[in-house]
């Protein structure tokens, strides 16, 4: 049997059960969906891109017109926006309260990087 403690010894910190039932179980799932998402998207936004940019060699960047040269120039920026949106979801802390705001970024993010795939279908055709 193990003897109380001291009185003068205090003792450690117990967080209440309201702070712990407070607590999202599932506040990994929307990040980690949205950088799965966006990472599997990464292949055919990069060989669109790619394409994309052989696609108008033959016009050069200065002769192409400006429907062609702003998609290749925001693509890489949607992308890259998206993807920190997405892992700026994981920063979010880990409460209930809190669960909007990570679905909303972690969608936010997602929308922004899947927006580059169609953004680079409209050059090639």
């Amino acid at each position: 049997m193990v003897p109380p403690p001291h009185p003068a010894v205090p003792l450690p910190p117990v967080a209440p059960a309201s702070a712990r039932r407070l607590r999202d179980p599932l506040w990994w799932c929307p990040p980690l969906v949205a950088v799965g998402v966006i990472g599997g998207l990464f292949m055919p936004a990069f060989a669109l891109y790619g394409f994309a940019t052989m696609a108008t060699d033959s016009c050069g960047p200065d002769q192409c017109a400006a429907s062609v040269t702003i998609p290749l120039s925001s693509a890489p920026f949607l992308y890259l926006t998206g993807a920190c949106l997405a892992l700026l979801s994981f920063a979010f802390p880990w409460t209930v309260r809190w669960r909007k705001a990570r679905i909303s970024v972690a969608w936010i993010g997602t929308a922004t990087s899947a927006s580059v795939v169609p953004l680079l279908l409209s050059v090639m055709l």
